[in-house]
Order: C-alpha cells, then sequence, then structure tokens
C-alpha cells in the first residue's frame, strides 16, 4: 500500500501520517515514511524528536561518489523507514520540484519501493501547485487519503484536494476516504457528514481533539508508543485496518457554489463590477488585435508582440529573441539567468544565422559568429534552493569584462522558481556599467517578437540619453530584422542612396550598434523605419512617445517607386530636394535598362503569388513593368503583420486571409506559368514553375528585378528536372527485369 496524506495546511498530516505509521508497524508492516513537506517534521514522532537530515541539504552537499543511502534512510520506532525530502528557504525556489529530486536521489541509492508494505507521504497541503502532485502523478502513491476538520475552510481545502486528485486519476479510483481531525470537543460533525456523501468519499475514522495527542508529542512520541491503551490509540489502529484494506472510489467534488450552498446555505454569486469604477471596467477590457501596445496591470504602456494581442500560439519564446537582439549591441555583455541549454539554444540561433550569412553572401557578422552572452548555468539544485548564487557569479563575470553595460535576461527556469534578481544588482555609481534588466523569463513572457520588443525598449531603449542635441545630416535606422540573411546589403544600399543626399546612419537601433550610438540616438533628427510590420509600428510607438522622434512614414523600398517616393519624403525632411532630383535621374535611367533587357523574355507570363508577405507592391510592381499578367495574389494570415497595403486597388482583387489548402485547386484552374510563394509545399501540380519569396526582400530601386532575373532562368528552364526522367526510366527497367524473372 503506496498512500499519499493530503490536506489543509495545520490540520494534523504529519501527526496523522507518524501515528498511522507506528500503527501499521505495531501490526508487524514494513513501513516507509516520506514527509514531503519543507518543514522537516513529519517524521519527528517516529524518532525521538530529532530531525533527520533532509535529503535535499544532502544532494546539495554530498559529492555523487559518496552519497549513501543509509546518510538519508533512518530507522524509527518499530523500525518505521523515516526520509524528510527537506526543501528550499521560504520565498526562494520551488519545493515542489525538490520533492520529485528527493525521490529520484532514494531510487539512485537503492531505496526499493517493492520491500515496504506500506509507504505514507506526508506532503504539504497546497495542490494548487503542480508539484505537490508529484506523488500522485509520478506513479509513487496509489491511493489518497484526506485529512479535514469540521470547519467549512478545512472542507473547502479537502474538496479543492479530491477535484486535484480527479484531474490526475483519469477515470481510476484513487481516494480511500477522509480523516476528521476534530477541531471543538463537543457539538457535531454534520457538515462532514453531508460534504461526503455529497462527494462520495467515505469517513474512516473521527479523532477526538485530545489531550493524549499533546502528551504524546510533549514526549516526542507516538500514541502507540506513548499511550498504547488509550481510547485514542485504538482509533488509530482501527483507521490503519481501515486504509489497508480500504477499496478506493472515484469522489465526485463540489463546485464551489454548490459547496457553499450545502455548507453555509447560501448562493454564492460573482462580485457585481461598478458602472462607474473605471480600474474594474479596465480589467475587463479585452486586447484589440492590430494594436500595438495595451495597459498593463500597473496602468503602465506595455507593448506587445501580435502573437499575445490576437491570443494566438506563442512563436519560439521571448528569451530568444531578446538574446538574439541584444547581443548585436557592441561592447556590451548579456548576461542570461537560467540552465546551460537555454543560453546553448540562443547561441546557436545566433550563430546558425552568422554562418548562413557567411556561407552564402559572405557577410561576417561577428555578433552573430561569437556573441558575448554568460549564461548562469542553474542546475537542478538551484531550481530546489534558489538560483541567486548562480546568478551572482554570473554577474561577477559580466563585471570582470568591464563592458560598457550588462542586459540581464532571464529563462522559464528562472521565472518559475521566482528568482528575485533585480534586488542582486549593484547600486548605480561611476564605477560600474549600466546594468539594464529586460523582462524575458523565456516563453511565460511571450514569443520570440515580445522578446525582441522588450530588448529594444527595456535594453537598447533603457541607453538612449535625452537630453542629447540633433545633428541636421544624419539619420536613425530601426527595426532591422534579426532573422533577414540580406539585411547587411540591404544597409549599404540605404548607406549609398542616403549618400546621394548627403546624409549618413547614426545608429541601427537595434542592429550592429555600439553602446554609444545607442546613448547617442536622439542626435539623428529623422528615424527610417525598415519594415512597418507589427515590429516596426511598435518601435515607432515607443520612440515617438518616449522621445518624441519623427519617422518617415515609409520603410525600406524595393523597386523603383518605393525608392522615388522614400528618397523625396527624406530630401523633404532635409530641404535637399536638388540632390534628390539628380539621384532620380541616375536610378530611373538603371531601372528603365533594366526592365527593357528582361521584358522579352517575361511579357505574357501568368504569375500567381500566395505569401505571408502583406506588403507586395514591390513584387507586383516588377511584374507589371514587365507586362507579366498576374492572375491570382492570396495573402497568408502572418504573426508578423496584420495589415495588407496596396496601391494597385484597382488592378486586380487580392485575397486576404486566402486559404493555403485551395492552393493547388487554383494552380490547376489558372495555369500559371509562374508560382511565387514564401516555400514551396508538398503535393503541387507538376504544371507549373515555382519560386520562392524573401520575407526580407532586397532594397533599392533593383530590388524587384533580382527576384525577375531568377523568373526568367525558371520560365526557361524544363517544367520536370532530368533527374526525375532518368528516375522514372530506371523504375521502368527494373520493372521489366522483375517481370522476366517470375
Amino acid at each position: 500500500m503506496r498512500i499519499a496524506v493530503y490536506g489543509k495546511g495545520g490540520i494534523g498530516k504529519s501527526t496523522l501520517s507518524a501515528n498511522l505509521a507506528a500503527a501499521l508497524a505495531q501490526d508487524d508492516k514494513r513501513v516507509l515514511q516520506i514527509g514531503c513537506d519543507p518543514k522537516q517534521d513529519s517524521t519527528r514522532l517516529l524518532l525521538g524528536g530529532t530531525h533527520p537530515r533532509p535529503v535535499l541539504e544532502y544532494l546539495r552537499e554530498t559529492r555523487r561518489e559518496e552519497q549513501q543511502l543509509a546518510d538519508i534512510l533512518h530507522r524509527g520506532w518499530k523500525g518505521v523507514h523515516c526520509v524528510e525530502a527537506g526543501g528550499p528557504e521560504p520565498g526562494v525556489g520551488c519545493a515542489g520540484r525538490g520533492i520529485l529530486s528527493a525521490f529520484a536521489i532514494l531510487e539512485n541509492l537503492g531505496c526499493a519501493w517493492s520491500d515496504y508494505d506500506a509507504i505514507i507521504y506526508d506532503v504539504l497541503g497546497d495542490v494548487v501547485c503542480g508539484g505537490f502532485s508529484v506523488p500522485l502523478r509520478k506513479g509513487y502513491a496509489q491511493t489518497v487519503l484526506v485529512a479535514t476538520s469540521e470547519e467549512f475552510m478545512s472542507l473547502y481545502a479537502a474538496n479543492n484536494i479530491l477535484r486535484g486528485v480527479c484531474n490526475m486519476e483519469q477515470g481510476e479510483p484513487r481516494a480511500v476516504g477522509l480523516v476528521v481531525n476534530r477541531r471543538e470537543r463537543e457539538g457535531d460533525i454534520e457538515d462532514v457528514r453531508r460534504f461526503a456523501q455529497a462527494v462520495g468519499a467515505p469517513i474512516l475514522a473521527v479523532i477526538p481533539r485530545s489531550r493524549a495527542f499533546h502528551d504524546a508529542e510533549s514526549q516526542a512520541q507516538t500514541l502507540a508508543e506513548a499511550c498504547p491503551e488509550s481510547p485514542e490509540a485504538e482509533i488509530i489502529r482501527n483507521l490503519a485496518q481501515a486504509v489497508f484494506q480500504a477499496k478506493p472510489c472515484l469522489p465526485r467534488p463540489l463546485e464551489d457554489s454548490a459547496l457553499e450552498k450545502l455548507l453555509l446555505g447560501r448562493n454564492s454569486k460573482p462580485a457585481a463590477f461598478s458602472g462607474t469604477d473605471k480600474a474594474s471596467q479596465n480589467l475587463l477590457t479585452p486586447l484589440t488585435p492590430g494594436h500595438a501596445s495595451s495597459q498593463n496591470r500597473q496602468g503602465a504602456s506595455r507593448f506587445l508582440s501580435k502573437s499575445l494581442l490576437a491570443r494566438e500560439p506563442l512563436h519560439g519564446c521571448a528569451f530568444t529573441g531578446a538574446v538574439n537582439t541584444l547581443t548585436q549591441i557592441r561592447d556590451a555583455v548579456t548576461l542570461a539567468h537560467g540552465p546551460k541549454s537555454c543560453s546553448h539554444i540562443a547561441a546557436s540561433t545566433m550563430l546558425s544565422s552568422g554562418m548562413a550569412s557567411l556561407r552564402s553572401r559572405g557577410v561576417r557578422i561577428p555578433e552573430q559568429l561569437n556573441p558575448v552572452l554568460i549564461g548562469t548555468e542553474m542546475s537542478d539544485d538551484a531550481m530546489i534552493h534558489g538560483g541567486m548564487d548562480a546568478f551572482r557569479a554570473g554577474l561577477g563575470k559580466a563585471l570582470a569584462m568591464e563592458p560598457e553595460a550588462i542586459f540581464v535576461t532571464t529563462t522559464c527556469p528562472a521565472g518559475v522558481i521566482g528568482d528575485d534578481v533585480d534586488q542582486a544588482l549593484p547600486a548605480k555609481d561611476a564605477s560600474t556599467p549600466q546594468i539594464l534588466r529586460v523582462t524575458t523569463d523565456g516563453d511565460i513572457e511571450g514569443d520570440y517578437l515580445q522578446g525582441v520588443i522588450n530588448a529594444c525598449l527595456e535594453g537598447a531603449g533603457g541607453l538612449i540619453d535625452p537630453k542629447i542635441q540633433p545633428d541636421e545630416n544624419c539619420v536613425n535606422i530601426v527595426a532591422e530584422k534579426n532573422i533577414a540573411l540580406n539585411a547587411e546589403s540591404n544597409f549599404r544600399e540605404m548607406e549609398r542612396l542616403l549618400s546621394m543626399l548627403g546624409l549618413r546612419v547614426n545608429c541601427r537601433f537595434v542592429r550592429q550598434c555600439s553602446v554609444r550610438q545607442l546613448r547617442e540616438l536622439l542626435r539623428a533628427p529623422l528615424q527610417l523605419p525598415a519594415y512597418l510590420d507589427h515590429l516596426g509600428r511598435v518601435l515607432q510607438d515607443f520612440l515617438t512617445g518616449k522621445f518624441g522622434c519623427t519617422f518617415t512614414q515609409n520603410p525600406f523600398p524595393s523597386g523603383f517607386h518605393e525608392t522615388e517616393r522614400w528618397l523625396r519624403e527624406i530630401a523633404d525632411f532635409f530641404d535637399r530636394g536638388s540632390l534628390a532630383e539628380q539621384a532620380f535621374d541616375a536610378l530611373r535611367g538603371e531601372y528603365l535598362q533594366a526592365i527593357d533587357d528582361l521584358r522579352p523574355h517575361l511579357a505574357g507570363k501568368r504569375l500567381m503569388l500566395v505569401t505571408y508577405i502583406h506588403d507586395v507592391d514591390w513584387i507586383l510592381e516588377t511584374a507589371f513593368d514587365l507586362d507579366m499578367e498576374v492572375v491570382k495574389v492570396g495573402i497568408l494570415n502572418y504573426t508578423q503583420d496584420n495589415r495588407y497595403r496596396t496601391r494597385y486597388k484597382d488592378r486586380l482583387t487580392v485575397d486576404v486571409g486566402y486559404d493555403p489548402q485551395r492552393r493547388a485547386d487554383d494552380i490547376m484552374k489558372l495555369k500559371p506559368d509562374l508560382f511565387l510563394g514564401n516555400y514551396q509545399p508538398s503535393g503541387l501540380p507538376e504544371t507549373t514553375h515555382y519560386d520562392t519569396v524573401p520575407l526580407c526582400p532586397n532594397t533599392g530601386h533593383l530590388g524587384g528585378l533580382a527576384l525577375a532575373q531568377r523568373w526568367r532562368r525558371l520560365i526557361n528552364a524544363p517544367l520536370q528536372e532530368g533527374w526525375r526522367k532518368d528516375e522514372a526510366r530506371l523504375m521502368r527497367a527494373e520493372g521489366v527485369n522483375q517481370g522476366g524473372a517470375l
């Protein structure tokens, strides 16, 4: 028999468990009692008042090769084996995780559950924490005994415990019944009887409020040892037999309203909100997709990713997004508080992007190939006892590097156990670098994009000096994408175009920039968004609202029309119209020559486009200028953007929210010469050529034509590759040979 004793805190579970173990041992049962409460007092009465060394303390202080089962498994009265799991200090770590670790070390050191007739788990009463369901969830305990009293809150806790049991049972009976530990000497227990009948759990024993328990505890003994002939000892012995012989039942826990009606004779109603209570109204206001910000619980402006606003499934984790962004800031260190694996995965993501850029474009990005990232490498011990020692050690390493700034991030485990890293940060003074806390906590905080947003606002944004005076000869670039392999070539093209107007780039917010550049962000009077997707709008809202920054209306251009519009807007801001006209003349000639070279090869070809990108005018401009026929445009739902816009409304109908299941049928019906998508899905008909559309297009007046050069080569290629024909001929030959053999 393996039984877990649950109940409201202070109801007497430890006393009940110890007396139950003693009664079973008195009946010649081999008994093991495991205290699963961080108070570490479950087995005290079985050990004559001594407190055994807790397993978690032993695990923390003893080398693995020196660990022995005898050091943590203690022999108590009548041979009862006693173990205390222990736990962290109050307010730190995760005691539930500690219970699981304690069980694991017992098994690793040779404790065999099958050696015992009865195992009793004395469990902390808080079933809200999933960690304290470990004795049930991991299959250690087979049955549950619930201790309660005649008081309403005790019965309320018992009902919650039964509810938790049902959540884990999956139809398997696990509850053996209730034990009533009376609080009052007089009065009845009618409320408990009504509750037991309503939930379908029997009352196995009613333990009176008695001086005998006090006297036995004062001697650090159980009733079986201190007063074996007392009526109370007889009750415990009968309970032990009842528990050992009980047939588990499947309880029917009550809803809270039904419980209150049963025990208090009243119906519970939800609290009414006053129509004039603005705080209450704000709590009930839903998040609206399409808005870049919302209000958090403290009323401060909080910028959220599109996935969080729209309540979509999360895409990636906030920690990875934040680290991928912060490590691009030169002369700064990013400190990641979490397990080694979290830092490793984040670093691997950056390294793979850096290698892809180096391999495909010959661009070396030091921040991605060798990111300045320090991990605190939280261990399993830190998860139990708290990871602040590991955090302080990691912060010391970061400070020793003497960076200009340190960004502090946290992963899911650090957030789960509640490590308060803010209180460990040193006071700001002239001798220490600027330390900025970036809210991450892995996917507890949100998705990858939320991490990017927080890194930009709390990390890079926290460096901006509001006292910097502007310089009329420079601009900032905002909201470049971490995932864009062509980000550097696009940046160089934008630099070239800006130089035609006599302008330079002051800072890239946030990509391959320095702490100093971020501090002097306000030196540039104009901000150029690389993209006006959700991230671009969030950063624009932040910089405009907090620092009064001015933004262009147009993002990075691709194609001649967008490039001309972009340059004209910037030239108008700086009053450099004559320089802009000179630039237009040079760019227009290059563009028209490239169009004339490509048009004979693509004119009249039918084009179908299905893409996640919501701004596709650069593709449509290229197709229309080449005299191609656009037969279909489908815009798929995309986590990074939700605003479709076009200047070609009069030339075609666009299917926004396109169902990707229609692709194959539309291709068969429309018969395009070329299908464009962000990836080539399997199962499409082999009646057309396929090409991929980059999520981040090449910028500049020739950006669209770079893609059209590929279209020319594709359309001139055969529909079916030669190797497929060779494969078909080989299969036919093998079929003939097999037929001859038969």
